[in-house]
């Protein structure tokens, strides 16, 4: 576990160094009025140092993965002046999915300019959109060399964000929320979450690994799966302290590459030979199990696993939803831990709110469960009756 004196550490290196232009000489100084701008530079979550004009971060846009949702977490949503398609309340790809920034900014996301597509497969800047919003600052979860490319094209400051490998609890995820925290002068906001944060991760700290395996499936990859779709050393079953029935399972990328952590396909095979005590469900991806629950010769397979025989399925909510829910990470880390540990006992109602609130500033979980793909929120769940409905 971090201590809090790490993340007051690893603030320091952010601000990496501050100037301000003199006025011309004369006899008598020229009124403050006329004095060029004064600059800092400060470091982003990408380790790329950012020039950014004193006091001007008044007009905003958030592009690429994720950007929206952080900026949602530290920053004013009322300094936006466009969003991406995938934010602006209409239902293209997965704006309908489960997020829940989008669904606490919708009022404020759904009457900005369009400044991009944005989108799983639309991961690049529109830059002449962009620049027609005029904004002072670009949050970017595209690539460094993507923004500093559209740095250039636009001349104004583009601040890349970047998540680490363990999502909410990473810090290299809690380091980008410190940089917006000093970009946007929410330095306060910033530590007050990255502690909370902390103080979550305290709660798992004394469970020990399971022996009993779990699976989640329907981890969303750049769109919905099914029950297929996994996740090696998957954080939520990391902090959870449950054992994965796949971490010791090899897995390849299309290029042969051994897969070491991170989304992985699954086949029923797989499946099979991992035959899980315990099933998660992301409702993410629970139409494409249905449809792959119909398939002929499936139902059979399915209804032979250990989990399903024994009813030990349970749904998860979206753990990705346009780059990952990291709320919905750290209430299904507590959901987890509560069904695989007897002794982890706690409200899950009145901790789903506590976590929305300190994320979003707004009790959601009610919400989240009403939601299309919120299925009735965190629960035990016969899948094959979903599939009969």
């Amino acid at each position: 576990m971090k201590s809090k004196s790490l993340l007051t550490v690893l603030l320091i290196p952010f601000l990496v160094g501050c100037g301000s232009s003199q006025p011309s000489s004369s006899a008598d100084p020229a009124p403050s009025s006329s004095a060029e701008p004064e600059f800092v530079t400060i470091l982003d979550g990408q380790g790329r140092n950012v020039r950014i004009e004193k006091g001007k971060t008044n007009r905003v846009i958030c592009i690429g993965a994720g950007a929206l949702r952080y900026y949602s977490y530290i920053g004013d949503i009322s300094k936006l002046v466009g969003v991406e398609e995938i934010d602006s309340g209409t239902t293209f790809g997965v704006g309908q999915a489960l997020r829940p920034y989008y669904m606490a900014g919708y009022e404020t996301f759904k009457n900005l300019p369009i400044i991009g597509k944005g989108g799983p497969m639309a991961q690049v800047a529109d830059a002449e959109k962009i620049a027609a919003a005029k904004p002072d600052v670009v949050v970017s979860f595209l690539s460094a060399d993507a923004n500093d490319e559209l740095q250039k094209t636009i001349n104004v400051p583009v601040f890349g964000l970047k998540q680490g490998p363990d999502g909410v609890f990473d810090t290299i995820t809690q380091n980008s929320f410190l940089a917006l925290g000093l970009l946007f002068d929410k330095n306060e906001r910033a530590h007050q979450l990255t502690s909370y944060i902390e103080d979550c991760q305290d709660d798992f700290k004394d469970l020990t690994l399971t022996t009993d395996t779990y699976y989640a499936g329907g981890i969303g990859n750049w769109g919905q799966t099914s029950m297929y779709g996994s996740f090696l050393g998957f954080p939520v079953f990391k902090y959870a302290k449950v054992k994965s029935a796949i971490d010791d399972m090899e897995f390849k990328d299309k290029d042969g590459k051994v897969i070491s952590k991170g989304q992985v396909t699954l086949d029923m095979e797989k499946l099979q030979a991992a035959n899980p005590d315990h099933i998660f469900m992301d409702t993410a991806g629970i139409n494409g199990f249905i449809a792959d629950y119909k398939k002929e010769g499936n139902q059979a397979k399915y209804d032979a696993l250990k989990a399903f025989t024994t009813g030990e399925t349970y749904q998860l909510m979206p753990y990705n939803a346009y780059y990952s829910n990291l709320e919905i990470q750290l209430m299904s880390t507590y959901y987890v831990a509560s069904v695989a540990h007897s002794s982890f006992e706690v409200n899950l109602d009145e901790k789903m709110n506590e976590i929305t609130d300190k994320f979003l500033g707004a009790e959601m979980y009610n919400d989240i469960k009403a939601h299309q793909y919120g299925m009735g929120g965190y629960k035990k769940v016969d899948l094959k009756s979903i599939v009969n409905k």
